[in-house]
């Protein structure tokens, strides 16, 4: 086991939001932690991480073991290139450089050989003689190719800074990784290679998300946080759903049964109570009546909502053309080429890497934007409702006066009622817009999009600040909703749920699949061709004769055995050395141990050559 909370409390003032926390993460667990917006995940991981200070309970970690925790733009400085970022994660060129001190030292220093063995071991534990190969492969694996390796922290995006973090704090390798919404600002292809990293990662791993897509892929436990409570179910989120509904069904029956039985109880006493033969017996079913437990069931829901939209027109067949279109920013082109015909009750998911130009689409399709070639056709009778990705330019007024100043012939009731059905309620209708959370203005704008009765949605990026449980809700609405749909989303639960075309730009070019699984299968066959053939064969040209592919082959292998026996030596070599180092004989004998220290040093040098190599070029073999 290595990390163990029991009845951890926590209060802000006198608002209660952890009260019963108990959990154990084993060293290879991969836990997704689960619940509503505000139900206190984030409190927790404060509280694990030692931010915030817990009222009650305890948190017990295993000896020695590091926990690491993403946070928005984790400890980077502005003015370090992306490559410096990472070779400074772990404090490695500071060890390395002890290690050589050490080295020098310890002839006239014995005393020093405890040091040196503590900073050695801790150099190994975070694989310091692979750190080039590790920085490259988690670099390129996060959406950073080599040529943007030099640029400065200072220019990156927001989403660039977090997928950096989350970089710097896998090549840390702790024991226990915390993420908190991992997969923010991930493209697809990103998202893919995360979850594969994540299942073979060597630590344990806890995780909020509201990707049920990226829980299902990379978690076997879930976690759920819920009034304050936990409870541990040992499946994957979407088996967690079907159980958790299970137990709520059977737990529902059971009161039911429970307040029937008192409803009796009570009928039965009132009834015999003033009958002195009966009364006895009336008595009886009152103490029965005491011992019953008339809790009601937890309520599961954060909020009982309710959304809709239902379009008060037909559109003509064909909804929208794009011709031979060309999309770009600034006069730089993003995307050419693009022919695409949506007809009426299309479902349609655009989707590709960030900056492609998928919400520089949308603009140019709504004319927020001139098309830099060809051009973009509404259809006739279209009614357009739009949610943009950047929640939304809500004025500074509350949710109340936001429908009302757009619907001012609906009466309050009217429009509280509206709002009750997205979650507002009583006071909170008069919230200030500014006070409200991401997934609060998503919701109000899910009560405006229902007043317009659109025939054609566009949306961008819905789920973003929606939890897992409120994203069901509005999955549930948009499968209901009978006219043309076109989305943007990085979801690919929700593009697979709601059976979307998949239109994929990708270098510059938009490709059309009939849906999410021919996409993806056709994404990582050319990810999974590209990664396994090795360089040597990249390199060939298509006018290569069999004599030379021959030849190159048979060096291919010969350099691969070479470097196979010579890594082996090398190993030996090492563990010899620093059995000499460590022997009692040799530590009065100053001469001797700086020779061996400094062969040390030249043997660790030439391993670390030949293992980058190795890894880089034969590894996949």
């Amino acid at each position: 086991m290595v990390l163990s909370v029991e009845n951890l409390a926590f209060s802000y003032g006198a608002n209660q939001v952890l009260q019963d926390v108990s959990f154990q993460i084993e060293e290879t667990d991969r836990v997704g932690l689960v619940g509503y917006n505000g139900c206190g995940k984030t409190t927790l991981f404060g509280v694990l991480t030692g931010t915030l200070y817990a009222d009650a309970g305890s948190i017990s970690i295993k000896e020695g073991a590091i926990l690491g925790y993403l946070k928005q733009n984790n400890g980077l400085v502005a003015s370090h290139s992306v490559k410096e970022e990472m070779e400074k994660a772990n404090n490695a060129d500071e060890l390395l450089n002890r290690m050589k001190v050490l080295e020098q030292a310890m002839g006239d220093k014995p005393e020093l050989l405890d040091e040196y063995r503590r900073v050695s071991e801790r150099y190994e534990a975070i694989d310091g003689y692979h750190l080039n190969y590790q920085i490259r492969k988690l670099l390129l694996g996060m959406g950073f190719p080599e040529d943007t390796w030099e640029k400065h922290v200072a220019v990156l995006s927001g989403g660039e800074k977090t997928r950096l973090s989350l970089a710097k704090l896998l090549l840390q390798s702790p024991d226990i990784l915390l993420l908190d919404e991992p997969t923010n600002h991930l493209d697809l292809n990103t998202l893919d290679w995360l979850e594969g990293y994540l299942k073979s990662y060597r630590g344990a791993v806890l995780v909020v998300s509201h990707d049920q897509h990226f829980l299902d892929a990379v978690c076997s436990k879930t976690i759920q946080l819920q009034n304050g409570k936990t409870k541990t179910y040992n499946c994957g989120f979407s088996e967690y759903l079907v159980r958790k509904e299970q137990e709520e069904a059977i737990e529902q029956k059971h009161y039911e049964q429970t307040m029937e039985k008192a409803e009796k109880f009570q009928e039965f006493a009132e009834r015999n109570m003033a009958r002195a033969s009966t009364r006895n017996m009336a008595k009886s079913r009152l103490k029965m009546l005491e011992r019953l437990d008339l809790t009601a069931p937890e309520d599961s829901k954060h909020t009982d909502l309710k959304f809709e939209i239902i379009p008060d027109s037909d559109p003509y067949k064909d909804v929208l053309s794009l011709e031979n279109l060309g999309i770009g920013v600034s006069g730089r082109l993003l995307c050419s080429g693009l022919n695409l015909l949506l007809e009426r009750g299309d479902r349609l998911a655009v989707v590709g890497n960030n900056g492609c130009g998928k919400t520089t689409l949308l603009k140019t399709i709504l004319g927020e934007q001139r098309p830099m070639q060809g051009r973009a056709v509404i259809g006739g009778g279209v009614k357009i409702g739009v949610q943009e990705q950047n929640v939304f330019h809500v004025e500074n007024s509350s949710p109340l006066m936001y429908i009302w100043d757009r619907y001012p012939q609906l009466d309050q009731l009217q429009i509280r009622k509206l709002l009750a059905l997205v979650g507002f309620r009583n006071e909170e209708v008069f919230t200030e817009a500014k006070g409200l959370s991401g997934g609060e203005l998503a919701r109000l704008n899910m009560a405006r999009l229902s007043l317009e009765h659109p025939n054609f949605l566009i949306l961008d990026e819905p789920t973003n600040h929606l939890d897992i449980f409120t994203k069901q809700i509005l999955f549930e609405a948009l499968d209901k909703y009978a006219g043309t749909l076109l989305i943007v989303s990085h979801d690919r639960w929700l593009i697979e749920q709601l059976g979307c075309k998949v239109l994929a730009i990708e270098e510059g070019k938009g490709t059309l699949y009939e849906d999410y699984s021919s996409f993806r299968n056709t994404a990582l066959a050319k990810r999974n061709a590209a990664e396994t053939q090795p360089d040597i064969q990249k390199k060939k040209t298509d006018n290569i004769n069999a004599k030379d592919l021959r030849r190159q082959k048979a060096e291919y292998r010969q350099r691969k055995s070479f470097l196979e026996k010579t890594i082996s030596e090398l190993e030996q070599k090492e563990k010899d050395l620093q059995n000499s180092i460590a022997d009692p004989e040799n530590v009065s004998n100053a001469e001797l141990l700086t020779e061996l220290c400094t062969e040390l040093d030249e043997v660790r040098k030439d391993l670390s050559k030949y293992i980058d190599e190795y890894l880089e070029e034969y590894s996949e073999d």
